[in-house]
């Protein structure tokens, strides 16, 4: 299959936006097919959860199927002490509906502290998954005291190993620069749950790189 709207650079840098991925190398055969990706990624999360979030980005971003099997992930410690301390986990989320609008909520934890955040909008199913990760970043901004900083710009549904996946691009914006984020979970019973990991799974090792 050929690379499909990037070249190589492009492919591995936004490979290396995965949560855990330190760095990456694509190498493609003759016939301009991927046959081996090597990651280097830290130990916070499995190698076997990267392995997938990898498949699930080249399937959402770039229509390429790739064989577990081809990629290999090696595992170094890492350096950032108190890493997890920093991260957001998911306090609460719910939602309201009155006639053709919506209402979400979501409580993220982070330090010991809550943040809020409530978003109003259309009642559309596309729209309240949208909403979901807008609230979530909400509540990323109003604990960073920053606003603006992530935008939502993609949100994907794939089939991985016959699990139903959710990929969220986010992007980040500094002044000198702009980089995409990219996050996923796996869809079990509460979608809008999955909504809210996968953001937090994109955005969490930036806010990490913020708070040192």
């Amino acid at each position: 299959m050929e690379r499909i709207g990037t070249d190589l650079i492009d492919m591995e840098r936004i490979m290396n936006g995965i949560e855990g991925i330190n760095a990456t190398k694509i190498i493609y055969n003759d016939y301009n097919e991927i046959e081996e990706i090597h990651i280097i990624a830290d130990q916070n999360r499995g190698a076997k959860q990267i392995s997938r979030d990898i498949q699930s980005l080249l399937i959402a971003k770039f229509d390429i199927k790739v064989d577990h099997k081809k990629i290999s992930v090696a595992q170094i410690s890492s350096e950032e002490k108190g890493e997890k301390s920093h991260r957001f986990s998911i306090g609460a989320i719910g939602y309201c509906q009155v006639d053709n609008l919506v209402e979400i909520k979501v409580i993220l934890k982070k330090d010991g502290k809550e943040f809020e955040s409530t978003v109003k909008g259309a009642n559309s199913r596309n729209n309240i998954y949208r909403l979901f990760v807008q609230a979530t970043i909400e509540c990323v901004h109003n604990s960073l005291g920053i606003n603006d900083i992530f935008i939502v710009e993609d949100i994907v549904k794939v089939i991985v190993a016959k699990q139903e996946v959710v990929n969220i691009a986010i992007s980040f914006i500094s002044r000198d620069r702009e980089e995409l984020l990219v996050g996923c979970a796996i869809l079990k019973k509460d979608d809008y749950e999955a909504i809210a990991k996968a953001t937090l799974d994109a955005v969490n090792r930036k806010v990490v790189q913020l708070a040192m």
